[in-house]
C-alpha cells in the first residue's frame, strides 16, 4: 500500500518536511531548546482549542459561560468538545514545530483516554504510519 508521506532524504520539499519533523530528537528534560518549543506548541494549542470552541458552543447550541460560573452543561460540553480538537491541533503544530513524533505520541495518549480500543486498533491500521514510536503502531 503506498503511503502518502515519506521519511526519504531527498525528493520534494514536503519530503524533506516530513524527514525532518518525524526525526528522532532528544528529550525535552535534557534540551532547553526541546522544553521551550513542547511549552510553546503546548500554550498556542491550549488557547486556540478554548478560542474555537467557545464561540462555536454558543454559535452552534446557544450554550455560554465559563468553567468558573457554569453552567454545568456548558463546563461538560466543552471538556468534551476541546478534548478531540486540543489533540488535533497538538499535531498540527507540533508538526509545525518539526515535533511531529512527539506531540503525535501526546495526541494518541488524548485520544486513549477518550476512545474504545476497537477504534484505537482501527485507527493504528489505517493512520499508524504518521504515529512513529507510538503505541498504535503495528
Amino acid at each position: 500500500r503506498r503511503r502518502v508521506c515519506t521519511a526519504g532524504g531527498g525528493g520534494s520539499a514536503s519530503d524533506r518536511f516530513w524527514a525532518w519533523t518525524t526525526q528522532q530528537r532528544p528529550s525535552w528534560r535534557e534540551s532547553p531548546t526541546e522544553a521551550a518549543v513542547a511549552f510553546c506548541v503546548f500554550g498556542v494549542t491550549g488557547s486556540t482549542s478554548v478560542a474555537l470552541v467557545r464561540p462555536a458552543l454558543k454559535r452552534t447550541i446557544g450554550l455560554e459561560g465559563s468553567m468558573r460560573e457554569g453552567p454545568w452543561s456548558y463546563r461538560i460540553t466543552s471538556l468534551v468538545a476541546v478534548s478531540p480538537i486540543y489533540a488535533t491541533l497538538l499535531v498540527s503544530f507540533g508538526t509545525v514545530a518539526g515535533r511531529h513524533r512527539y506531540f503525535a505520541y501526546m495526541a494518541n495518549k488524548i485520544f486513549g483516554r477518550f476512545l474504545p480500543n476497537f477504534v484505537m486498533k482501527r485507527i493504528s491500521e489505517t493512520a499508524g504510519w504518521c504515529f512513529p514510536g507510538s503505541r498504535i503502531v503495528k
